[in-house]
This record gives structure tokens, C-alpha cells and sequence, in this order.
């Protein structure tokens, strides 16, 4: 048994159930035991790999993207960019080596990554910036947001909490929850399994309030239009713990990470309503076709991992915009595939 399975029974026994959202929150955050708090990396030592750890050409690629807007800004002096969770700096030392003089900063929740940033990144990098970026940029982020887990029973949402023994119990769903499938007009199948952050529109308010007057966010992550995330049977959670895959959440708690696909219909909703133009959207591997990923001279099968469509090319490119009428990013121009063009349901 874990620490944090001991302090989680614990809380159950005093408290009744909890929701699976306060138990991700604790697996992933807690300041003593949870996994990014103690995680030092990602790659070949970690359990899981992201794109940058993939290969350079990954951050390098982007780095054309943010040159694009950083001219089409009227080159600013410094240029500023803001990283989210930025794991163990690999994106930003390779954007870095591309970029036009950049004032870089990361916003990092994790001690222990920050202390593998600085060691990677220097002085090349801040930790602690009040400037509003041009460039906003979340890599696999809200892929690892606390999520409350609901069912469908009867026809009636229900919510799957935890209880004293570290199972799953159903209760009546929260109010918040039912809001959220009635703003959508939809409910999962009979029977469904759904993992659903009631924090989203939170996020992206948050998101939006960081950005300055002329700027773009681009947010990359595993994710579907609701109808396509919400029509599976049992949800998109998964676990990672030495690189291999696991469905059970209840198990080595505060060590494997916890991973659920994020709801682009919701996150494009909320971007709208914060007052964020929603430009479009694509798929990672078609965002660094459109870069120029698949030129003669690249090393096609060490890159491959990046456009496989069954892994990361798989993933969501989401832009946001402020300020930038008119802006199509580099990224888009040869798909230009919008918000509401299904491309998440394939």
C-alpha cells in the first residue's frame, strides 16, 4: 500500500466517498506524494514519452509556427512566450534554439520538474513572469486535469466516487455534472463509463486572463468532439507506469500518471465564451506536415512516432486567438480545418 492509498482510506473512512476527482487531484498533485511531485522526467526513464522527447525536430517545427506569428506581430522585441507544464524542458531548449531574442517563461506545477528545468534550461528560461505572452503553448496539459467519473444507469447520470476500501460506489451525479451534458444535448450510452472535467471552462478563463492583447494559444493534447468522446463505452482513462498501459486508476496511487482524453466541443465552448477566437483546429501529425515535417532531407522513421495516427499524431492542435483577425497560422494554411468540421470523431 502507498502513502497516499493510506491518506486516501483514511479521508474516505471520515469523509464518505470520494468523488474520483479529488482522488486524481491527490494521485497527481499531492505536494508529498503524488506523482508530479516526485516525477523526474519523461522519455526512456520515465513511464510515459511526449512528442518533444520523441525527437528535436518536434519543438523545432513549432518554432516556425511561432515565428510566423511573431512576424506576422510586427517582429516584437522581446518576442514572449509562456509554456505550460513544460515536463523536463525539452520543448523549450528546442524552440529556444530557432526563436528571435524570447523572454521564455514556464508556469510548472511540479517541484521536481522545475528542478530538472533548471538544470537543462539555465538562465534561458523564468519561472516567474507577469507578462502577458504573444504565445501561449500547453503540450499535453488538460490531459492530466483531475476528472470526476459518471455512468449512465436508467437512463439517469450517476457519479462513480471512492470509497474507505478503494473501490468504486455509485451515487447520485452532482448537479454540475448534469449542467454539463445539458449544455452539450447529449448523455453517454446506457451503461457508459464518462470522464468529465468540470473545471474546463475554469481552465481556459484562466487561460484566457494570462493572454495579451494581440496573442495566440495553441493547446495540444488527446482529445475528441464531445458526441465522439462521450458515444464510448468505457471512457478514455488510462495509466502509465514504466511505460506500459494500464485502465485502473485505484492502483499505485501518487505513482503512475493518470490520463484522460480532453472534450475540444467543451474547450472550444469555453474559449468562445472567454472571449478567445477559436480559429481551428487539426491533428498533430497534419500540423507538422504543414510545417514541413515530412521534407526530403528529415529522417522519416525516427520521426515517424510524431504522425503515427494510432499514437501522437493522433493528437489535438487547438488555436486560440486575440487580437489577430484576419491571422491564419502556419500551421493551419494547407488544412485549415475548423472547430466543427469533425475532424475529432476520426
Amino acid at each position: 500500500m502507498t502513502p497516499l492509498e493510506r491518506l486516501l482510506r483514511g479521508r474516505a473512512a471520515r469523509e464518505g466517498p470520494l468523488s474520483f476527482s479529488e482522488v486524481m487531484a491527490s494521485a497527481l498533485y499531492h505536494p508529498r506524494y503524488g506523482y508530479y511531485s516526485r516525477v523526474r522526467g519523461f522519455g526512456a526513464e520515465g513511464d510515459f514519452i511526449t512528442s518533444p522527447e520523441v525527437h528535436p525536430i518536434f519543438g523545432q517545427l513549432l518554432a516556425r509556427q511561432a515565428v510566423d506569428l511573431w512576424q506576422h506581430l510586427g517582429r516584437p522585441h522581446p518576442f514572449r512566450v509562456l509554456e505550460l507544464g513544460a515536463g523536463s524542458g525539452a520543448l523549450a531548449e528546442q524552440l529556444l534554439s530557432r526563436l528571435p531574442p524570447t523572454k521564455y517563461a514556464i508556469d510548472e506545477v511540479s517541484h521536481s520538474l522545475r528542478e530538472v528545468q533548471r538544470a537543462r534550461l539555465g538562465d534561458s528560461v523564468s519561472w516567474h513572469s507577469a507578462a502577458r505572452p504573444h504565445l501561449l503553448i500547453a503540450n499535453e496539459v488538460l490531459d492530466a486535469q483531475p476528472v470526476h467519473r459518471l455512468s449512465v444507469r436508467q437512463g439517469q447520470l450517476r457519479e462513480l466516487r471512492v470509497d474507505a476500501d478503494l473501490c468504486w460506489v455509485e451515487t447520485e451525479a452532482p448537479v454540475e455534472a448534469r449542467d454539463y451534458f445539458k449544455r452539450l444535448g447529449l448523455l453517454p450510452p446506457e451503461g457508459a463509463i464518462a470522464e468529465v472535467n468540470l473545471q474546463l471552462d475554469n481552465w481556459v478563463r484562466q487561460l484566457a486572463r494570462r493572454l495579451g492583447p494581440r496573442s495566440l494559444a495553441l493547446i495540444l493534447d488527446y482529445g475528441y468532439t464531445a458526441e465522439a468522446l462521450f458515444s464510448r463505452p468505457r471512457g478514455t482513462l488510462l495509466t502509465y507506469y514504466r511505460h506500459t498501459l494500464g485502465s485502473d486508476p485505484l492502483q499505485r496511487l501518487g505513482e503512475q500518471d493518470i490520463s484522460v482524453h480532453v472534450d475540444f466541443t467543451t474547450l472550444a465552448t469555453a474559449a468562445h465564451h472567454a472571449g478567445l477566437h477559436v480559429i481551428g483546429v487539426t491533428s498533430q501529425a497534419t500540423l507538422l506536415r504543414n510545417l514541413g515535417l515530412l521534407e526530403p532531407d528529415g529522417d522519416r522513421r525516427a520521426i515517424w512516432p510524431l504522425v503515427d495516427p494510432n499514437g501522437l499524431g493522433r493528437i489535438g492542435a487547438l488555436f486560440l486567438g486575440r487580437g489577430l483577425e484576419g491571422y491564419v497560422p502556419l500551421g493551419l494554411r494547407q488544412s485549415a480545418q475548423l472547430i466543427d468540421n469533425g475532424w475529432a470523431a476520426r
